[in-house]
């Protein structure tokens, strides 16, 4: 099939009524899914958009956020997911960007689109439900998605992906990880960042159930729905399996049979926490991915089969073809002393940056994705990143350009200058920290500082700590040295 809401269509055929999603302590069917993604999409359709129109989805992890994903896919648009705790400022610029057509939030946004409150997504849904309705399922190459992200540009960036893309990606998953045909899977983190969406998708292809959740800050809550609804297969990234082994470790522990795969990914893992989740879950298969929103899941490594393999990634994907490059793009023989580029090829891959035709230029060449990490292939076909050669702050997968936090700082009152960096948090994660230095002694007022940021910015891209200094350091160039920061 060449699109994941026609296995949604598919499902709800062959398999009524089985659970597709759970959120809230809500679930519906196949048949219940796909009956509200028709609604959806036939309200979308009645404004009379042109084809490919972009609708921006401000996330939440709730069961209307999957209707209407669903519902923009088969009415012929383009889904575009935006972190939930983004600003009315911030949602309006990527609007205005974009020239959106539809808006779906739980704000007031203003602009010339059509805006719609998420709260009633699942009403009108209903409202416009009639039997009969008829949608064209969309094509391979039609654009499916557009994920934004930070990369090695440090600047935030519309990723466009094409049906065949997300079908690629989640076949990816799907024969990696063994998923089988009655896995459940638990997807705490956001929905806008690549990892968790793509986990709704391969639910959808294999016929399985996914269930979400509002993050792990109610650690009692997260187990509940382990064991409640069953749940097989979890997404983490590493600073959450962090929090776990610290804080819950002998809970973790109790689902050891449970527990099909953890898969985990998208930032640095260390070793150590490895090595613990290996002997709490000793009959789990652990999964650590490398990917990326422009060439999802490349690759999937099972560390608990091959433990002692540092840095090690895994090998290729059913869709995934890794290169090992020069500067210039040309393949070379890399080594752990020696590393090259690393660059993928394969069906999973973006067709290019949102309007950005000289950034699509640089990272794409011929249907190859051309990354900024470093890392070899090993004689037995292992990939192994080395790490980025640059300067982007990850929380768990979600990235933070310092330039785009600088660049909002820089508007508010009295500051002359800035600067954003990471430091580590007692839980050996990275936070951002801000640098300010005040303009002719003028007093700032830290909260309302944050509160302003929080207008423009999501809210993990604030810094937790913000200090004042006298100075930030420059390069010859004028640029700041951001390996002097402290």
């Amino acid at each position: 099939m060449e699109s994941i809401v026609a296995y949604v269509r598919a499902n709800a055929s062959a398999m009524p009524d089985k659970v597709a999603v759970i959120a809230n302590d809500v679930k519906l069917t196949y048949a219940e899914l796909w009956r509200e993604v028709q609604g959806a999409a036939e309200y979308i359709r009645s404004f009379g958009f042109a084809p490919q129109s972009k609708i921006v989805v401000k996330v939440d992890q709730d069961i209307w956020f999957v209707v209407a994903c669903f519902a923009i896919h088969l009415s012929g648009h383009v889904h575009i997911p935006l972190e939930k705790t983004i600003g009315v400022k911030g949602l309006e610029d990527v609007a205005a960007t974009l020239e959106a057509s539809m808006v779906i939030s739980d704000l007031e946004p203003k602009g010339d689109f059509v805006s719609v409150d998420s709260a009633k997504v699942r009403a009108i849904a209903n409202e416009h439900y009639r039997e009969g309705l008829r949608f064209s399922l969309p094509t391979s190459e039609m654009l499916c998605d557009i994920l934004y992200t930070t990369g090695t540009t440090g600047k935030s960036k519309g990723v466009m992906l094409p049906h065949r893309a997300i079908v690629a990606v989640s076949e990816n998953v799907r024969y990696a990880a063994r998923i089988n045909s009655e896995n459940i899977y638990l997807v705490p983190t956001p929905l806008n960042h690549a990892g968790a969406i793509r986990k709704v998708y391969v639910s959808m292809l294999t016929g399985t159930t996914v269930v979400l959740i509002d993050g792990l800050t109610d650690i009692r809550r997260f187990f509940r729905y382990i064991k409640e609804y069953g749940v097989t297969s979890v997404i983490l990234p590493p600073s959450a399996v962090r929090m776990l082994l610290l804080l819950a470790a002998k809970e973790l522990a109790k689902y050891a049979d449970q527990l099909d795969h953890i898969h985990t990914g998208s930032a640095a893992f260390p070793e150590a926490d490895k090595e613990r989740l290996c002997a709490l879950l000793p009959n789990t298969r652990l999964y650590y991915g490398y990917g990326s929103s422009e060439a999802g899941c490349s690759c999937l490594f099972n560390y608990a089969e091959h433990m002692g393999k540092l840095n090690c990634a895994g090998k290729p994907n059913v869709n995934a073809e890794i290169l090992i490059v020069d500067d210039d793009g040309n393949e070379v023989k890399a080594t752990a002393d020696n590393p090259g580029l690393i660059a993928v090829r394969g069906s999973m891959n973006m067709v290019g940056y949102y309007n950005e035709p000289e950034l699509t230029a640089k990272s794409l060449r011929d249907g190859v994705v051309y990354t900024n990490d470093l890392g070899y292939v090993d004689d037995e076909g292992f990939l192994y990143v080395i790490g980025r050669r640059d300067d982007v702050i990850n929380i768990g997968g979600l990235k933070i350009a310092p330039t785009e936090v600088e660049a909002v700082v820089l508007r508010y009152p009295g500051i002359a200058d800035c600067a954003c960096f990471a430091v580590q948090d007692r839980m050996g994660g990275a936070i951002p920290k801000l640098n300010i230095v005040p303009d002719n002694g003028c007093e700032i007022d830290v909260n309302d500082l944050k509160r302003f940021m929080g207008e423009y910015l999501e809210a993990f891209k604030i810094p937790k700590t913000v200090a004042f200094v006298d100075s930030i350091p420059k390069t010859y160039n004028g640029k700041t040295d951001r390996k002097l920061l402290k």
